[in-house]
């Protein structure tokens, strides 16, 4: 990563490839995490006298959060300051890796796990914001983006190899140890190379939109984690599916009518754009 960001700075300023740096190294914080607890989970369990069901927690706390609040980080950020919403995703995400560092029990790390999806939710849709500003040339920002792009791929491949040594090695807690020396550097980039910038024109917060989004993935989540310990053909399960139906028609409803929507839904009709999420739709359930 190092050598490509080399040869980025001497086609962009020497400002830009530091917010390059910083904004890539947001990402890979992120996706690092999502590929390293998955080595974890035998330990964890063991550990912690977790079953299956607590485990899937361990890993969809983070995952719920951070898809669910996606959708409302990009307004944050433009209403009150790209750096600041991403300075505080990451020392969310810093503070949710140390809770499941010293986490005595699988309630608590389900909880830690959910603090640090806040923070990345809160940091890459930022991270992105920042680079559209700092590159503001079309050619120079694509390259930007897909360097910005190519750190999920990095992460998947450092990601496993340390964490499957530390795993083995020093045990399951150092993993969330790994994160926090990224996080701090990450924070002192983002203080002294990143400028503020913001654009509340027209933008406004749906938090009733954000309750629906919130509502229609947390409850499919825990009707697919608590499916089979309800039974699937339990009253439980069939609420928790029809909440989440209910929930995710009154979203599009909300989305079609509401001023700053969360989703405008006329991007849809792009092909290019929507051919772009049915891939990562596909890339994000397999995965």
């Amino acid at each position: 990563m190092a050598m490509v960001l080399a040869r980025e700075h001497s086609r962009a300023a020497p400002a830009a490839t530091m917010i390059l740096l910083t904004m890539s190294l947001g990402v890979l914080i992120a996706q690092i995490d999502t590929s390293v607890v998955n080595l974890a989970v035998k330990q964890i369990g063991a550990k912690l006298g977790a079953g299956v069901t607590a485990l899937q927690w361990v890993i969809d706390a983070y995952n719920l959060v951070y898809a669910s609040l996606l959708l409302t980080a990009g307004t944050l950020a433009d209403l009150y300051g790209r750096r600041r919403i991403f300075a505080l995703g990451i020392a969310a995400f810093t503070l949710g890796s140390l809770i499941c560092r010293l986490a005595p029990n699988a309630a608590v790390l389900v909880a830690g796990r959910a603090v640090a999806g806040l923070g990345a939710a809160l940091e890459v849709p930022t991270s992105l914001a920042i680079l559209t500003i700092a590159y503001p040339d079309t050619r120079e920002r694509t390259r930007a983006l897909g360097l910005w792009a190519s750190c999920n791929g990095l992460a998947f491949v450092i990601g496993p190899t340390i964490g499957g040594v530390l795993v083995d090695a020093v045990g399951w807690r150092s993993i969330f140890l790994l994160i926090v020396p990224l996080c701090v550097a990450t924070l002192a980039l983002t203080a002294t190379s990143v400028p503020e910038s913001k654009d509340p024109k027209g933008r406004t917060l749906d938090l009733f939109g954000q309750m629906l989004a919130i509502a229609a993935l947390g409850a499919l989540s825990l009707a697919v984690i608590q499916g089979p310990h309800w039974g699937w053909m339990s009253l439980a399960s069939a609420l928790s599916f029809a909440i989440s139906i209910g929930a995710a028609a009154l979203f599009l409803w909300r989305q079609a009518d509401a001023h700053g929507a969360l989703v405008p839904l006329p991007m849809l009709r792009n092909r290019v754009f929507s051919a772009s999420l049915g891939v990562a739709l596909g890339m994000t359930f397999g995965m």
